[in-house]
């Protein structure tokens, strides 16, 4: 059952003079099915004044007509088509480029949101970059898995009641999703372009992290479906779903680590310092020298996983770690496929 989405969403726009606008970034490919539920639970909102920019990449299911139907009852929603398919990465970037207003939420196709999803996030969101806040797992069906988000990666960055302004942190360990992130225009504008092997929501939560800080809002605000076309990972557990492990996944964990650093030392808001000397680190023990890394992983230990322990503590165990996974490289073959499948 939906707990979240309004049977009949009002048609008329909130007074700006009493809400916060909020742009809405919708990418769709091929999810007739759900776009429905989705849209009502997004026009459902409260205490916003709502734009919804919906772009379709290149759909073969229906969903560009199903945007244009409700663009015709709703002025709130505006519709846009690639020529072809760009991507998941790409197709965001363009979208969030499309929207007007200051604080954007992007949006999936296939989930739910709470009617004060966005009111909320506005309201915690202060003086910070981004706000996000949990999810709940729920089936291809829309019924509850009875799990969340933050029991698979948590604790959550951002949420001692300040906000996270250590973007390292989120380089090793992401809490961020993009289906229940509001962020500054701001952050998009600086944090473009994307890179191409990156999400879009890792980036600007990393973005958004080296400027105004991240907040964490302590709530199930998104009812997040799991099934087997989703575009994320997350949730597998909770899902039954499996996927394929890589016969060369600890090669490919150190390659991940080695883009995101290396498309790090080319932007102006990292700290150079930080970006290359774990780049350097990471292609040292790329090639099987692991004192490079083991001198990062020390200097930086305040930023590194685990969080609940003394920070000598988290630095030896990140280091065990990185040291098992290095060895058990050396002896994979060269991994194939996209880097963050």
């Amino acid at each position: 059952m939906n707990d979240f989405a309004a049977p009949h969403p009002s048609t008329e726009p909130t007074s700006p003079a009493l809400a916060t606008p909020v742009s809405v970034a919708l990418c769709v490919y091929n999810g007739a099915a759900w776009l429905p539920a989705q849209l009502a639970s997004v026009l459902a909102q409260e205490g916003v004044d709502l734009e919804i920019v919906a772009l379709d990449d290149a759909s073969t299911d229906g969903s560009l007509e199903v945007l244009q139907a409700h663009a015709a009852r709703d002025p709130r929603i505006k519709v846009f088509a690639n020529e072809r398919n760009l991507g998941h990465v790409k197709s965001f970037e363009r979208c969030i480029g499309l929207c007007r207003e200051a604080l954007i939420a992007p949006c999936d196709q296939d989930d739910l949101w709470h009617p004060r999803k966005l009111a909320t996030l506005v309201a915690a969101m202060g003086d910070a970059d981004l706000a996000y806040c949990d999810s709940e797992y729920i089936d291809a069906q829309g019924q509850s898995l009875a799990r969340r988000v933050s029991d698979d990666i948590g604790p959550m960055h951002g949420g001692d009641g300040k906000p996270c302004r250590d973007p390292l942190r989120f380089v090793f360990k992401n809490t961020v999703s993009g289906h229940a992130m509001l962020v500054r225009r701001s952050v998009f504008e600086s944090a473009k372009p994307f890179p191409a092997l990156l999400y879009h929501d890792w980036w600007m939560a990393l973005r958004a992290a080296a400027g105004g800080g991240v907040v964490y809002v302590d709530e199930a605000l998104v009812q997040f479906r799991r099934h087997d076309r989703a575009a994320s990972p997350m949730g597998t557990r909770a899902s039954g779903l499996r996927r394929k492990r890589s016969s060369s996944h600890n090669r490919k964990w150190l390659a991940q680590w080695e883009y995101v650093f290396d498309n790090l030392r080319s932007v102006e808001w990292f700290p150079h310092r930080v970006s290359a000397d774990w780049y350097v680190a990471l292609r040292s023990a790329e090639h099987g020298h692991v004192r490079r890394l083991w001198t990062a992983i020390w200097r930086w230990r305040a930023s590194v996983p685990p969080y609940d322990l003394p920070r000598w503590w988290a630095a030896v165990r990140f280091w065990a770690k990185c040291a098992n996974k290095v060895l058990r490289s050396r002896r994979e073959r060269g991994f194939e496929g996209p880097l963050f499948k």
